[in-house]
């Protein structure tokens, strides 16, 4: 759910972060991250939601996998 402007509600966020912190026990892929959030609404840009996900995962001790840009050059 967003807040009606294409910003994620916190709720949402969390709810969608949880869940894949919850799915997926490893390190947390900066990628799947950003699709997570895109897929609950989520329209800020994508280096926007990269931190958001990076951060989520700090704050709760879990290792991150920065794949989110390893194809550019």
């Amino acid at each position: 759910m967003t807040a009606g402007n294409g910003t994620l509600t916190p709720a949402c966020l969390t709810s969608a972060l949880d869940k894949l912190l919850a799915d997926n026990p490893g390190p947390v892929s900066i990628t799947a991250g950003v699709a997570a959030l895109r897929a609950a609404g989520a329209q800020e840009p994508a280096d926007e939601l990269q931190s958001i996900v990076g951060t989520y995962a700090a704050e709760r001790y879990r290792p991150i996998r920065f794949d989110r840009f390893t194809d550019s050059r």
